[in-house]
């Protein structure tokens, strides 16, 4: 059976309900003819083997009803009518480089072909190719008297070569499940589950869970999957005593923090013993994949300006007002970006196995983050990937759900989903907005024993799971036409579990007009009462918006840290000198602008965030006491390094305590940035009074 139709055939097995031409000729992106030729073949595979067949049903569409356990003793035969010896050429690869990288037996091509079951000359032509691949990661394979064919090449390469490979070729979330001894597995996952070894990739998640969970770190769960398979290969790599080299430049000393007691755990579950360098190295990778908030200054700045142009960008273009869902937006947007520019910068790619549905189901806001991708890759200085794109379009396609959602919830259920959180939350927010449902949680498969803590009554899945004690339905993490018309069957069965749910109210936006007009009436806004009015609306337990209330940038910028027309010989004396009116008002510690000096030293001139501008920052706990900013303008421009923005001709030196407090002065930069003329005027301006009004009212001077 061919591939197209044995995935034809596998979605008549996993739906209850009628799928039509149409919808399996856009899920499969083929014609409608050839799905009928798909489906001729589908039915004579089921005569053949004494099975009910496909039917139509005039107006509805198409159906196999099968009983018991059919459709499961299908499932598992779909897939293993080959040759047990017949390999297609992507398996046989597969096959060919993890018996080559297997150090511990010695790789022979005549023994090969005998395994693979092929001549010299395919053979050949197979190692020709792998050759070809390895070149692009600086490996090359070489052939030794004693050792046979082996990988020669940095040790980092080859680790790195090994999970991009696996990571491709697998569905890693699939390929953590196979604990199932009745679970169908394919040559390619068998041949992965080999070399890694299906109990060191179940300890890896065990201990993943319990020392990384009981210390709080949050997880995203597409993240968690493909560290542990990174970890499988660095185990399997470091048990057969293939090791980084210790004259390799490594990050800093690793202090004590959940991550390296996570590292520290496993050398202890599988009696490894690596060198402090492999240590530093492992812990350092682990932290690129889910980095801890505000990681460095380059990577939280970076993050935090992109995250609010990318949101301005989308609404743009999409015209979807995003900024009314701006809290939980913002802070998804945000931890993304950050782990994303630190996965680039340790040449790790994360694998979005749902990125042509999103990109299908969700093309306007696709090709809105796609249309922005350069100015992210200005940061990167490599390619955005339809993988990173796919997964920042959930984040906006989440928001968009929630804003049309209903709140009046009439089911409340528990969503299962192993692609990564933010899929789960979008799956969620798609099952609220379109079927009145509440979600209770989003869980992955190793937390189903927390189901029966919850309060619910359906559970909807993306995986297949084993649970009998409550109605579950699998589902498409990104819904498709078919999966609504089983969603509402499923409903219609099990409507005696409906609920009455109170209404929430999000508060916010009304506490804000009330202000608002109390401005417009003549009455001032002061701390004070701004608080009772807050107060007030917590007595009635209405919902309040806590990061909605930030400072502006004329809130925190004083006159006296305005500083005009000054002279610097370099872009170390700029920082310095734009710093000091903070250490004046023990905002911040002399210590934060050497830090702020080092920042530049270390990740290079990306504090020229504009052209001519540039935001002096550090980390919070570099010296930080109090939110704070001052502003410099130059006498005679200085170059920082920048190609693109230099030289500089105005500078803010930002202190923040947090990501989120200083958000509406970052906005007012970011309008700035994008407004020249504005921007030439402050340059220009002599005097504070008049910087004042150009910076905040806008006006043009004469």
């Amino acid at each position: 059976m061919k591939e197209r139709t044995r995935r034809v055939f596998t979605r008549f097995l996993t739906v209850n309900t009628y799928l039509t031409f149409e919808e399996l000729s856009k899920e499969f992106r083929i014609s409608e003819r050839t799905l009928r030729n798909e489906l001729v073949l589908i039915n004579e595979y089921l005569a053949e083997n004494n099975y009910p067949i496909v039917t139509t049903t005039r107006g509805k569409g198409m159906k196999l009803v099968l009983s018991g356990k059919e459709p499961k003793k299908l499932l598992s035969q779909v897939g293993g009518d080959r040759e047990k010896d017949y390999y297609r050429p992507n398996e046989r690869f597969l096959a060919l480089l993890l018996d080559i990288a297997d150090t511990t037996k010695t790789t022979l091509l005549y023994e090969m072909e005998d395994k693979l079951g092929v001549s010299k000359s395919t053979l050949d032509e197979d190692m020709r190719k792998l050759r070809q691949f390895l070149k692009e990661y600086a490996i090359s394979v070489v052939s030794l008297t004693k050792q046979g064919i082996v990988l020669q090449g940095d040790e980092r390469s080859i680790r790195s070569m090994l999970y991009d490979v696996i990571n491709s070729m697998t569905n890693i979330d699939h390929l953590m499940g196979y604990r199932d001894t009745d679970a169908v597995i394919t040559f390619i996952d068998k041949f992965v589950l080999d070399y890694l070894d299906k109990r060191v990739l179940q300890v890896l998640e065990e201990q993943y869970d319990a020392v990384l969970k009981k210390s709080r770190v949050e997880i995203n769960h597409v993240y968690r999957n493909q560290i542990i398979l990174f970890l499988g290969v660095w185990v399997r790599r470091v048990q057969e005593g293939n090791t980084v080299s210790e004259l390799a430049k490594v990050r800093a000393e690793v202090g004590e923090n959940p991550v390296r007691s996570f590292v520290d755990a496993i050398c202890t579950e599988f009696a490894l013993y690596p060198s402090l360098n492999e240590i530093k190295y492992i812990t350092f990778t682990i932290e690129s994949f889910n980095p801890k908030d505000m990681n460095n200054s380059f990577d939280w700045v970076t993050a935090q300006l992109l995250a609010i142009q990318l949101i301005e960008h989308v609404e743009k273009v999409t015209r979807i007002p995003f900024s009314q869902e701006e809290e939980d937006l913002y802070e998804g947007l945000y931890k993304h970006i950050t782990g994303l520019l630190s996965r680039t910068k340790n040449d790790l790619q994360v694998i979005n196995p749902l990125k042509d549905t999103i990109k299908e189901s969700y093309a306007l806001i696709y090709n809105a983050i796609a249309c922005f991708s350069k100015q992210i890759e200005s940061y990167t200085r490599k390619p955005l990937s339809e993988d990173e794109i796919g997964f920042l379009t959930i984040y906006f396609s989440t928001s968009k759900s929630r804003m049309k959602q209903d709140e009046q919830y009439i089911y409340q259920a528990v969503v299962v989903c192993n692609h990564g959180i933010s899929t789960g939350k979008l799956l969620a927010a798609n099952l609220k907005e379109q079927f009145n449902i509440e979600i209770v949680a989003v869980l992955s498969s190793y937390e189903l024993a927390f189901i029966d803590k919850l309060d619910v009554d359906l559970i909807f899945t993306s995986i297949p799971i084993s649970y009998q004690k409550r109605p579950t339905l699998l589902l498409n993490p990104i819904l498709r036409e078919s999966d609504k018309k089983e969603i509402q069957a499923f409903l219609l069965q099990n409507k005696d579990k409906r609920r009455s749910m109170p209404n929430e109210i999000d508060a916010t936006k009304l506490m804000q007009d009330i202000l608002a007009l109390i401005v417009e009436s003549g009455g001032k806004v002061t701390r004070e009462s701004y608080q009772r009015v807050e107060d007030t609306f917590k007595e009635y337990h209405l919902k309040f918006n806590k990061r909605e209330i930030q400072p502006m940038l004329q809130d925190i910028l004083k006159d006296s840290n305005v500083l005009l027309k000054q002279d610097c010989r370099d872009w170390k004396e700029v920082i310095t000198k734009v710093g000091l009116p903070l250490v004046k008002e023990k905002v911040i510690e002399e210590r934060y602008i050497n830090a702020m000096i080092k920042s530049v030293e270390e990740f290079g001139a990306y504090i020229v965030v504009g052209k001519h501008l540039a935001l002096a920052h550090a980390r919070p706990e570099d010296g930080v006491n109090k939110l704070g900013i001052s502003v410099m303008t130059l006498n005679e421009p200085v170059n920082f390094g920048n190609e693109e923005n230099d030289p500089v001709k105005i500078v803010f030196c930002l202190a923040a305590v947090d990501s989120y407090s200083h958000l509406n002065v970052m906005k007012s930069l970011i309008e700035l940035i994008n407004d020249e003329e504005k921007l030439d005027q402050l340059i220009v301006a002599k005097d504070v009074k008049t910087f004042n009004q150009v910076l905040y009212g806008n006006k043009v001077m004469k």
